[in-house]
């Protein structure tokens, strides 16, 4: 971790993925994060496992925002925060009396990020959508043939990613400036921003939206092996990695074959590479490859990730036991550093686990908190009440 906001509360009042995935981020970072959860929990709640994977870190707390009571106790939390971070469609946050401008009036500093499928104006403001809409907007899906679902949540995951990135660089603009911000974050932009290289392209070349990329490259591609499974091929343009290539794969005579000649001979060369694929086993030919400094890599099934050396050196995995004694499998941030190992991290919270204490941080007595469980705009579990 690198502990760069430890001086820095985050309340979150967002479900499903890419709220809580940008407020997990901003809690590796050392964040101070908050979850706020409606009475009837997030969603993501009957996934387990995918819960657990971006709610690590976090304290949790139960509020009815639909009840006067519930709002006062949320308008306490708002004007401690540093950062609030909002996941609803535009205009359920004012309706519920948390939006911008009220949360402005509270804490002038405050940064503020919505995070919604097309933003807080236009013409979609208030179209439905989920992942694979804001894909097929963006234009990912497109690029497809036939297009087809990717098994990676790219808008939702790459939107809690760009958030976090907002949400510091607002942090370091508030220090140097004293001055709040507030983050209009689109899903859909997101998307559009991981597919600049494409659109980049298409502007110089309009067929080039109609062609897959590096997928008129024989040589990056996916092949099977004798004994069933696959292996990956990452030569691009490089003719010292063809060159070794064809040596290992006994292809004398096409050494010499620059970019331009692979490219016209494609289908000749993808044939043949399928039938010497077939040759040997996927684990045989990763050794032959890599011994001859060719990009290359086997085909992983998720199970199959904790046995890989690379794995094993930097061991991204671990496991943090929950308040009901639920496990989860954790992949740890993604950067190494100089710093002194951390400690683990809240483990992924109960729902309403942390409400007492967090309604006494906010200054409400015993009796007050007592008084808006008993009405029903806050939750304590029976755990947090421990």
């Amino acid at each position: 971790m690198i502990p760069a906001l430890t001086d820095c509360l985050v309340v979150e009042l967002t479900t499903q993925l890419p709220g809580p995935y940008c407020a997990m981020l901003l809690a590796d970072l050392g964040a101070e994060v908050i979850k706020v959860e409606p009475p009837g929990g997030d969603p993501l709640r009957s996934f387990p496992p995918a819960f657990a994977s971006v709610n690590r870190g976090k304290r949790n707390i139960v509020i009815d925002l639909k009840k006067d009571e519930g709002r006062a106790a949320m308008s306490r939390l708002i004007g401690r925060a540093d950062v609030v971070l909002e996941g609803f469609r535009p205009g359920v946050a004012e309706r519920l009396g948390v939006d911008y401008p009220a949360a402005k009036r509270l804490n002038p500093a405050v940064v503020y990020c919505a995070i919604s499928g097309f933003g807080q104006k236009g013409p979609y403001r208030d179209r439905a959508g989920h992942d694979i809409n804001y894909l097929a907007i963006g234009g990912l899906l497109g690029r497809g043939e036939p297009p087809a679902v990717p098994p990676v949540l790219i808008s939702d995951l790459s939107s809690g990613l760009y958030a976090a990135l907002a949400v510091s660089a607002a942090l370091l603009r508030r220090a140097a400036t004293g001055e709040g911000t507030f983050i209009d974050l689109s899903m859909t932009d997101c998307v559009l921003s991981w597919m600049a290289l494409d659109i980049a392209s298409a502007a110089q070349d309009p067929d080039a939206a109609r062609r897959q990329l590096l997928g008129n490259i024989p040589h990056y591609a996916i092949y099977e092996t004798s004994d069933g499974r696959h292996i990956s091929l990452g030569i691009v343009q490089e003719d010292h990695f063809w060159t070794r290539l064809c040596d290992v794969m006994g292809l004398d005579g096409w050494r010499s074959w620059p970019s331009k000649k692979r490219l016209a001979r494609e289908a000749e060369i993808r044939e043949k590479l399928r039938a010497v694929f077939a040759t040997a086993s996927c684990r045989e030919w990763d050794r032959r490859l890599r011994e001859a400094d060719v990009p290359c890599a086997p085909i992983y099934h998720l199970d199959e990730l904790p046995a890989d050396p690379y794995i094993q050196y930097r061991n991204p995995f671990y496991r943090l036991v929950a308040a009901d004694r639920s496990e989860s499998r954790q992949v740890r941030a993604p950067y190494r550093t100089d710093l002194p190992e951390s400690e683990l991290p809240l483990p992924p919270p109960v729902m309403g686990e942390h409400t007492r204490p967090v309604l006494s941080e906010t200054g409400y007595g015993d009796d007050e908190i007592d008084r808006l469980i008993r009405l029903g705009a806050a939750y304590a579990s029976r755990i947090g009440e421990q």
